[in-house]
């Protein structure tokens, strides 16, 4: 059996890092070296990959990127004295790539473990360049100057800590978990380096799997994850846990705006484990099926030079007879928001999605600016819900930014880096005038005001120049050529506002017009970013309710108050959104069952009947057709979707072309299913 002590200092942290930015990666992760032992931790857990960036793409395999990783690794030796420091780097091993974590103990490569099970599907394809690791396979590397390190399926055993391994990311949501087979073979401390980005919800299905692994498996579990946007796309909270044997005993704060990271850390009991283990008896079962090979081979371990004890003791436990009786925050990561003044009052339930959202994609943006220098941002403000949202999360990142600045402050700091312009034509209204206006100054942006109907009147005189056609609102046929001119119009002179202004355009398209082509190419779609493509129409509506609310935004009610609109027809045609296509809150529906379900347009139909019969006056041709309308919409828009802007992704699904929906421009248009939803309908009659 192996030596255990009574307690051990662990600490595990979140890192803000770059892809490829070696000098500023290697930078961060010594400031949370030197943080860590100024706090008496001997075993500290870093994220994965946190060496070169999570999210490498094809930078991996360009020449440089191992070399580099592995010098930085080799630089940060000298850090470690005294400690046991596990960080991530991919490695090279028989011609394979391999997602590692390097064990550096008290100035000593001692051990390398890779990832077993990759993350491959929806957003992720690890499996692109990586090669999963087989449990119990045990080599030896060979270091770039000739050395010899183990890796594989080891189990690390240290004075002062005990006996301890590593899962890296999504080895720790598997049913079959390498961490419980390193618990058995006497693993105390189990340490999940992880990545994990982030999405809506995501946070507390993290903190529920720590604490029933570390119930399960009577560990201390360690889990950390990276922290803001390291490339594109995709973002990442920081969550970092410290689990004791099914308690959550620390979590550290997200969504860090001005820190390079976040460290917890705690002295743990390692005893009591080892007692909850003796005291089981399926504990004793399982790890004899161990010994039998039940569960395969066992892990090898690896003994480590040095003493890496603490002197401190842990926090005195709560009462038994309180044990589970005590209600836990709402969000422990997010309180420290309350505090700071960042945020008019503490979160409850209702409103932590919408909180979650507004910190990810305001995050998105600031880390966007900041780490591709992009010094800023320029918005065609429309005064509708769209745009409002944006405009709202390029303020809200600047307040997170800044915590300790007054308001005035802010106002001026979004004011140097944020230009919004209003460009009307003869069809614009009033409202969304003075909603952009009043939105605008309420926030501290720049604001531009244009009327471009010379410009509208000159293209349609040099239209029929051109063509002989004089262009009309009273022909149908040319509907849709005189409201696409009025928003690439708009396009135009927003992008010159942000050339002028050497800023990036933010474009303002959401997920649900996304989804059916419901934008203008080159028009309202312009832009080199776009934050709101995850999100989809109906939460933007419901975001910017809360919003108004919760951050007390008067500007922001008048949005919500005029009906979801372009203003690019004449009044008397009467259009809003929702009359050009369906209700949102039916195309939403639709889009989840299709996109994130893979449901056909009968299944779709049978789904969602039941709860909207009485939307449609329990006429079922009437929501049949809106199926109709938006599976052929979908499938005509995807040659718009692999053109538009880079986005964040926060939902549980999203229709990016490059790492989502990878749907087919050219097909046919689900023809056959659709006529069987014809058939269907009909024999309900």
């Amino acid at each position: 059996m192996l030596d255990n002590p009574h307690y051990a200092h662990v600490g595990v942290a979140s890192i803000n890092q770059t892809v490829g930015d070696w000098s500023g990666n290697a930078s961060r992760i010594r400031a949370v070296i030197a943080d860590a032992r100024a706090r008496g931790v001997r075993l500290l857990t870093l994220p994965e990959l946190c060496i070169p960036g999570y999210s490498l793409g094809d930078r991996l395999v360009m020449r440089g990127t191992l070399q580099r990783s592995w010098k930085m690794l080799e630089s940060l030796r000298d850090a470690t004295g005294g400690m046991v420091v596990c960080v991530g780097l991919p490695v090279r091993h028989d011609g394979v790539l391999y997602n590692a974590v390097a064990v550096l103990a008290d100035t000593k490569i001692v051990g390398l473990v890779c990832k077993e099970y990759l993350a491959t599907g929806d957003v992720q394809y690890e499996n692109r360049w990586y090669q999963g690791w087989n449990f119990g396979r045990v080599e030896s590397f060979t270091t770039p100057d000739g050395g010899e390190v183990p890796i594989g399926t080891l189990v690390f055993d240290a004075a002062g800590i005990g006996a301890f391994a590593v899962e890296v990311c999504e080895d720790g949501w598997k049913g079959l978990r390498p961490g419980s087979r390193y618990a058995l073979a006497g693993a105390t401390v189990i340490v999940n380096p992880s990545a994990s980005w982030f999405t809506i919800g995501k946070h507390r299905v993290r903190r529920d799997m720590v604490r029933q692994i570390s119930r399960e498996d009577h560990v201390v579990y360690l889990y950390s994850s990276l922290l803001g946007c390291d490339a594109t796309r995709l973002i990442f909270d920081g969550s970092v846990f410290i689990a004791d044997n099914g308690d959550v005993a620390q979590e550290g704060r997200r969504f860090l705006f001005d820190q390079d990271h976040e460290l917890i850390d705690r002295v743990v009991d390692i005893e009591s484990l080892m007692h909850a283990r003796v005291e089981e008896g399926s504990w004793r079962q399982q790890v004899d099926g161990l010994h039998r090979g039940d569960f395969g081979p066992q892990p090898t371990v690896i003994r480590l030079d040095g003493d890496f004890s603490t002197d401190r003791t842990p926090p005195a436990p709560s009462p038994y007879w309180l044990a589970g009786t005590v209600a836990e925050p709402v969000d422990a990561s997010l309180l420290w928001l309350h505090p700071a003044g960042l945020i008019a009052q503490q979160p409850t339930a209702v409103d932590l999605p919408y909180l979650e959202l507004e910190l990810a994609l305001s995050l998105g943006l600031a880390e966007y600016r900041r780490k591709t220098g992009i010094p800023k941002f320029t918005l065609a403000l429309s005064g509708g819900r769209d745009s409002s949202m944006v405009a709202l999360l390029v303020a809200r990142g600047v307040r997170y930014s800044h915590v300790d600045a007054t308001a005035e402050d802010v106002h001026k700091r979004v004011g140097d880096i944020f230009t919004t312009a209003y460009m009307a034509t003869e069809l614009s209204g009033s409202a969304t005038r003075n909603a952009a206006k009043g939105l605008a100054a309420e926030l501290g942006a720049k604001h531009l005001e244009v009327g471009i109907q010379r410009a509208f009147d000159l293209h349609v005189t040099l239209n029929e120049e051109l063509t002989g056609t004089a262009l009309s609102w009273d022909e149908p046929s040319h509907d849709i050529t005189l409201q696409n001119v009025q928003a690439r119009l708009r396009g135009s002179l927003i992008w010159m506002v942000a050339n002028q202004e050497n800023g990036l355009l933010l474009s303002t398209s959401n997920k649900s017009e996304a989804a059916v082509g419901y934008a203008t190419m080159d028009g309202d779609t312009s832009g080199g970013l776009s934050p709101i493509a995850d999100v989809p129409k109906s939460m933007v509506t419901a975001y910017l309710m809360w919003a108004a609310r919760f951050h007390g935004l008067k500007s922001i009610e008048s949005v919500v108050a005029t009906p979801a609109m372009a203003e690019l027809r004449p009044t008397e045609h009467a259009q809003t959104d929702e009359g050009d296509l369906m209700p949102f809150a039916v195309l939403d529906q639709l889009m989840f069952l299709f996109v994130q379900k893979g449901q056909g347009p009968v299944e779709m139909f049978r789904t969602l009947w039941p709860s909207l019969s009485e939307r449609y006056s329990g006429c079922p041709t009437a929501f049949s057709a809106h199926i109709h309308k938006f599976v052929r919409l979908l499938c005509r828009a995807q040659w718009k979707r692999e053109r538009f802007a880079i986005t964040f992704r926060v939902t549980a699904f999203d229709l990016d072309p490059k790492t989502g929906f990878r749907f087919p421009p050219v097909q046919a248009p689900f023809t056959e299913e659709l006529a069987e939803l014809d058939e269907y309908v009909a024999n309900l009659s």
